[in-house]
């Protein structure tokens, strides 16, 4: 996967995410509140992705068989981490009222997993 590929395959993930976060926050009143987190989240894991896309290429080229499945497993581990604290550290700063948020979340969550286990498995078949 080329950088072209992946930037250009991250943009559409992004455009159609924003746009679906835009529609909901629009549509569904008690989404409204959670708009900051809703950008925050997307940011986070364009950033992740990015991250990850350039360690993936590192370490799909390393002569070591077991770097690339090493970061793997540190990904899901760390993102399980990440999701966890943005949750509990959103809940205790902003009191919210109701608990959309926790769906507004793992919606970009799950999408962005969707998107790096695409782009993984594209890394991972050059090797």
């Amino acid at each position: 996967m080329t950088n072209q590929q992946f930037f250009s395959a991250l943009a559409a993930v992004t455009a159609a995410t924003a746009t679906l976060l835009g529609v909901l926050h629009v549509l569904l009143e008690p989404m409204q509140m959670h708009l900051p987190l809703s950008v925050s989240t997307l940011v986070i894991f364009v950033l992740l992705c990015i991250g990850l896309f350039v360690a993936g290429k590192k370490t799909a080229r390393s002569t070591s068989k077991v770097a690339f499945n090493g970061l793997v497993s540190a990904s899901v581990f760390g993102k399980m981490l990440l999701a966890i604290a943005i949750l509990f550290v959103y809940q205790e700063t902003n009191k919210p009222t109701n608990q959309w948020f926790v769906g507004l979340f793992l919606l970009v969550y799950v999408i962005y997993t969707v998107f790096e286990v695409w782009f993984m498995t594209k890394i991972a078949k050059e090797k």
